[in-house]
């Protein structure tokens, strides 16, 4: 109560609140683009919201240790007879409550966007509960710092370093440089990497635990550097020891808890309308048949005709659940081939994938642009291509109003991995076919 307090008795706590707001409706509208992206969601905020929690977490969490060092207060604190854990979670609770005010200003967003078009309120729910718990681990992060200095300024330095770090570990930018399994265990460190799957609708339990965990893991971190604050230089050192001890133990556990529940990719709600991110049994018994890595490739063009451009991240989306669904034997990419002409030339080459003119007009020219919009399935030395006239349906509504939805991608999708794991089986042994044991 005292931190709210005096948050709200300063004009500071409302110029974060407003400067929060304004980025993110900055970005929203502006770095996005959302009238022209032509898609009736709020993804684009949840994308840009494990960075725009850094900063805001930090300068939340900046002064609530750090004031209390600078001001000689902490000796006091130390020495009511109240414990650590107590003092951590109030200040925790108050910065946390702060945050979901932030939070809260953002939900006209989500509700305009519902009032002018038909919103999915599943993504949005799994969204903002994410950036909850991931706010609260950067906050726990930020009190962990503000702990260990009188400085504000270092403390919103260090604390905002520090959860860039863990988001910059899985990011594209350093996970592309190693590649592999080194690539995998960088995106599950990465706090960015895992808020992905989330903004598209799927809460996955052990995203949720990983964010929980560090959550606890700083707090455990806090208190123990409060609790050394109250030790004497001559105090029981078996008692320093079962303090140091415990709270090691702690740790370990909870990062080991994380190793322990990789394995459990069935942990999974999917809160999309008509779960359309939930991967049917027929294609899991599919991909479980997989012996040898099955790549999966989708190219789409950044620059595309109005109607398709909604689709592309329907698709990439979908891709990214058959990877998740086919563990370490699916590796899935979405490349645009304009960007990178080495490989345009090469899918056009072997695979025989050309881009498709479409006329595409705005209010201000009128062009004709090459487009891309095709699935690329490999297995050995079979492939399949499935362009967008295999992935898409057409209706028209009357001469001036077209319907274009993506026609069926999971089954369009599972039945060319079926194709080319049977040309596979059947090209590498004459007897694949046969059920019983050859004599």
């Amino acid at each position: 109560k005292k931190e709210l307090t005096l948050f709200f008795a300063s004009p500071i706590g409302y110029l974060f609140l407003l400067v929060f707001l304004a980025v993110t409706l900055f970005v929203f509208f502006w770095v996005e683009a959302f009238f022209a992206r032509n898609v009736a969601d709020v993804r684009p905020m949840f994308e840009w919201m494990p960075v725009l929690l850094i900063f805001l977490s930090a300068a939340l969490t900046m002064r609530m240790w750090s004031e209390e060092r600078r001001t000689g207060t902490l000796e006091f604190v130390v020495t009511l007879p109240a414990s650590g854990w107590e003092f951590v979670v109030g200040k925790f609770l108050a910065c946390w409550l702060l945050l979901g005010l932030a939070l809260l200003l953002t939900l006209p967003l989500p509700i305009s966007v519902s009032l002018i078009a038909d919103l999915d309120w599943g993504p949005v729910i799994a969204g903002y509960v994410a950036a909850m718990l991931l706010g609260g681990a950067y906050l726990a992060i930020g009190l962990c710092v503000s702990a260990r200095t009188d400085s504000q300024i270092v403390s919103l330095i260090i604390a905002s370093a520090a959860c860039g770090a863990f988001f910059m570990i899985g990011s594209p930018v350093l996970t592309d440089l190693v590649g592999g399994q080194w690539a995998d265990l960088m995106r599950a460190m990465g706090s960015g990497a895992r808020f992905d799957a989330i903004t598209r609708g799927v809460l996955d339990f052990r995203d949720l635990y990983f964010y929980v965990s560090l959550l606890v893991l700083f707090l455990a971190l806090n208190v123990h550097a409060l609790e050394v604050q109250r030790w004497a230089a001559d105090g029981s050192s078996q008692h320093h020891r079962k303090w140091l001890l415990a709270t090691a133990l702690l740790v370990v556990n909870l990062l080991l808890a994380n190793v322990w529940l990789a394995g459990f990719s069935k942990l999974r709600i999917d809160m999309t309308e008509g779960q359309i991110y939930t991967v049917s049994d027929a294609t899991r018994s599919q991909l479980a048949q997989l012996d040898e890595p099955l790549q999966i490739r989708g190219f789409f063009s950044a620059k595309t005709h109005p109607l398709l451009a909604p689709l592309a991240p329907q698709m990439r989306d979908l891709l990214q659940e058959f990877a998740v669904a086919g563990g370490d034997n699916v590796r899935v990419e979405v490349i645009d081939p304009v960007v990178n002409p080495e490989l345009e030339d090469e899918i056009n080459t072997k695979y025989g994938i050309r881009p498709v003119p479409f006329q595409v007009a705005d209010r201000y020219q009128s062009s004709l642009v090459n487009s891309y919009f095709d699935v690329l399935i490999t297995y050995g030395d079979q492939y399949e291509v499935l362009g967008f006239r295999d992935l898409i349906e057409v209706k028209m509504a009357d001469e001036s109003n077209l319907d274009v939805q993506l026609r069926n991608p999971e089954f369009d999708v599972t039945r060319a991995i079926k194709k080319v794991l049977q040309g596979f089986q059947e090209g590498g042994d004459l007897f694949a076919s046969l059920n019983a044991p050859v004599q």
